[in-house]
């Protein structure tokens, strides 16, 4: 399967969807959830943001803070939080929910919260080359500030704690919940380049 990224998200995403982004940093996350809240006027929660809130006394950019599951664990928790409270305030639109979530326990509470609000649940993975994602964090800056993940170590460190994605795990635990997991190719800067290449429903 190879289709082009805008044109599939156009016609396959339902009006209320919960779509998280799941993938390595510089994977093209953020690009390719803004193009979709564009699309399809979700609004988005990015957690690298959250993250300046809620560790705001600390360096988020020392490896010992980023890696730090802990940490990271206490902004999911916000990113959660306000999701809720977002499904509770809109209960027709969708959201999306901009992260690495690189453990499936983080899939399956962000999956959680799609079964309890009535929503879809959309996976979507972007992926390309470790050599196109470290060339993109070279170019990262503190202070154009995009993410933490500024350096090869935690480009890695993230990538020693990946899962593989488990989507008949969450079907489950929530059988009546519609999932996706998407698989986007962002090897290329260009949108007009980004492709679909693999669908899997339950």
């Amino acid at each position: 399967m190879k289709e082009p990224f805008v044109s599939f998200i156009k016609a396959n995403l339902e009006s209320r969807t919960l779509l998280i982004t799941c993938g390595l940093p510089a994977s093209y996350k953020t690009e390719t959830s803004e193009e979709i809240a564009k699309i399809k006027g979700y609004p988005i929660l990015r957690s690298d943001l959250i993250r300046l809130e809620v560790l705001k006394n600390e360096d988020i950019f020392d490896a010992k803070v980023a890696g730090n599951m802990n940490k990271r664990m206490s902004v999911y928790d916000e990113l959660f939080k306000r999701a809720d409270e977002l499904a509770l305030k809109d209960k027709k639109g969708g959201m999306i929910l901009d992260a690495t979530f690189v453990t499936q326990e983080l899939r399956e509470r962000a999956a959680e919260i799609a079964a309890k609000n009535n929503m879809s649940f959309v996976i979507m993975q972007t992926s390309c080359s470790q050599e196109v994602s470290l060339s993109r964090i070279s170019k990262r800056t503190k202070e154009k500030y995009e993410s933490n993940a500024l350096s090869p170590e935690a480009y890695l460190a993230n990538k020693s704690k990946f899962e593989a994605i488990d989507i008949d795990a969450i079907k489950k635990k929530h059988p009546n919940l519609k999932i996706k997991h998407l698989t986007v190719d962002t090897c290329h800067d260009e949108m007009d380049s980004w492709l679909i290449i693999s669908e899997e429903k339950r």
